[in-house]
């Protein structure tokens, strides 16, 4: 009778399983954006700050931030580059594609006097703290 060798992964593969049923096809890619991109809160007395690493980002068009009361949604699109004709892919790991992300901040926010900057794929957010809240959409200085 042969011996199997002994795999030490082989405990993993049921959350491979899960990870792949679960999050790549049932979920969709607006789930996987909540793992791809990594997102700062932070609070003082009168402001909130928020932090996204969002690279791949070329247009100020391609990103759409929205705040409602404390609500923030971030969201966007992220276009694959052309690649030069003639080849083909043999890996591809980077994510293209829409994404989007709704956070729940610590406190109501005021919409006007709000500051976004994109600059080497981090999103920068300010926003004042305020009891009487509007919606609105907010513009961001692209470098």
């Amino acid at each position: 009778m042969p011996l199997a060798p002994y795999d030490s992964f082989r405990v993993l593969d049921q959350y491979w399983d899960d990870i792949n049923r679960n999050l790549l096809r049932g979920r969709g890619k607006e789930d996987l954006a909540q793992l791809l991109y990594r997102v700062d809160v932070e609070e003082t007395s009168s402001q909130i700050y928020v932090t996204a690493e969002i690279p791949g980002l070329e247009k100020k068009e391609d990103l759409h931030i929205e705040i409602d009361e404390n609500q923030l949604t971030i969201s966007g699109e992220i276009k694959r580059a052309n690649t030069g004709e003639g080849r083909s892919s043999h890996r591809v790991e980077r994510y293209y594609g829409r994404f989007s992300r709704t956070l729940t901040l610590p406190a109501v926010v005021k919409a006007d006097g709000a500051h976004a900057s994109y600059k080497n794929g981090v999103l920068e957010l300010s926003f004042l703290k305020d009891s009487h809240p509007a919606a609105r959409t907010i513009e961001v200085d692209f470098h």
